[in-house]
């Protein structure tokens, strides 16, 4: 089961810019969940496991946002055959409000 550890960091500036802060997360897997995130790296063709986390919650945070709005479904289509394919995604849940 995955596991996540949050740490706070926080960059030095010079006097009178924005601090910037960031956290680092560390995540511990399962070896079958870790081969998935390879593989969704490696597909993506993403630098890092980090990146294709970020890149993945982005999308999360997208199709929770278009949930929220009633969509429930999502279409994907081939640009070169013009094939159309609807996908439901299983644990895409409205947002409560």
């Amino acid at each position: 089961m995955p596991c996540c550890y949050v740490v706070p960091i926080c960059d030095s500036v010079a006097e009178g810019e924005i601090v910037a802060k960031t956290q680092r997360v560390v995540f511990s897997f399962d070896e079958r969940s870790y081969e998935s995130l390879q593989q969704i790296k490696d597909r993506g063709r993403f630098k890092s496991m980090g990146e294709a986390v970020r890149e993945s919650l982005q999308i999360s945070q997208s199709l929770q946002s278009q949930a929220s709005q009633g969509f429930s479904e999502i279409v994907v289509r081939n640009p070169e055959t013009k094939e159309e394919r609807v996908m439901i995604a299983p644990n895409l849940h409205l947002a409560e409000r």
